[in-house]
């Protein structure tokens, strides 16, 4: 019998990610990469550390600006970011179309419960927060505390001026699969620090780790269901985890619960970043769903 167990992925990139990168193009596609990775593969959050080797600020608000203009839905863009340099090529980039991100309909013609991404834009008169979710209505939602700007709402049902719904829960979005996109997370504080918080299974990537078909993936399988998540954390561009973790006096033995190789004959002199974003989430997704009938 399979035994259906929601996991939080999340992603580590360091504020250096495309620093390497010459041109506003070149930087746009290696994000864009990335964010197509995330989709795919689920991600919750995508959080950038700060690289205490390169410490370069405008390059982490830039990735950080990409990163959340790709998972924003089509009807918010125009609302939620202004014309700026930073996104002068996202037209020509592969769109991220999530299932959640739905085409606009009649009001008539809506089936009840409907799911969209909404963004909070003010409150009712009576007290509602309301939420555009790229429909003709806006839609009410009642509570107690401010909800977050965007948000995966609920809708229930039709009234005279508004839309009512309700803002979903993330134990209900496990539930029902419901994916709304990654949210990004810019750390004030050092890799190490936040890894030393970090509840879920943590999982460093090098090519000076162990090769990742040498290890008990049963036992990863195992820790990973226990904590209910796991997070993949990444080098930057001209070097790698261990020279970021010798800044700080310390070895990834310190820090990862598992420091893998995830090539095992690498035959350029680097992987880069986006490159490895896809190989990681792609080898661990099969290394905990291969045999999940077994579980």
């Amino acid at each position: 019998m399979s035994i259906d167990i929601f996991i939080h992925i999340d992603l580590a990139i360091p504020s250096s990610f495309t620093t390497n990168l010459s041109s506003n193009m070149q930087r746009s596609f290696a994000v864009s990469l990335v964010s197509r990775a995330a989709a795919i593969f689920g991600v919750d959050k995508i959080y950038i550390y700060p690289d205490p080797l390169n410490q370069d600020r405008q390059t982490s608000r830039e990735v950080q600006k990409l990163l959340s203009y790709l998972i924003t839905p089509p009807y918010l863009k125009k609302s939620l970011f202004h014309k700026d340099k930073t996104l002068g090529y996202v037209g020509a980039l592969p769109p991220v179309k999530l299932n959640i991100f739905k085409e606009k309909v009649m009001i008539r013609d809506m089936v009840f419960p409907d799911y969209r991404v909404g963004m909070l834009i003010g409150r009712s008169k009576g007290g509602s927060y309301l939420y555009d979710v790229g429909l003709d209505k806006l839609v009410a939602v009642k509570s107690d505390v401010k909800p977050r700007s965007t948000a995966l709402v609920k809708i229930v049902k039709n009234s005279e001026k508004y839309l009512i719904g309700e803002i979903v829960s993330e134990r209900e979005s496990d539930e029902l699969k419901l994916y709304s996109g990654y949210r990004v997370i810019r750390l004030k504080e050092s890799l190490p620090t936040f890894l030393r918080r970090y509840r879920g299974v943590k999982i460093g990537l090098s090519r000076y780790g162990s090769y990742v078909g040498d290890i008990d993936v049963h036992m990863l399988k195992r820790m990973i269901v226990e904590r209910g998540r796991y997070i993949l954390v990444f080098g930057a561009p001209d070097y790698g985890l261990v020279d970021i973790l010798n800044y700080y006096g310390l070895t990834p033995e310190d820090i990862f619960d598992y420091f893998l190789n995830l090539v095992y004959h690498q035959n350029v002199e680097t992987i880069r970043i986006e490159e490895a974003v896809i190989m990681g989430l792609s080898i661990l997704d099969f290394i905990y769903n291969a045999g999940r009938f077994e579980r």
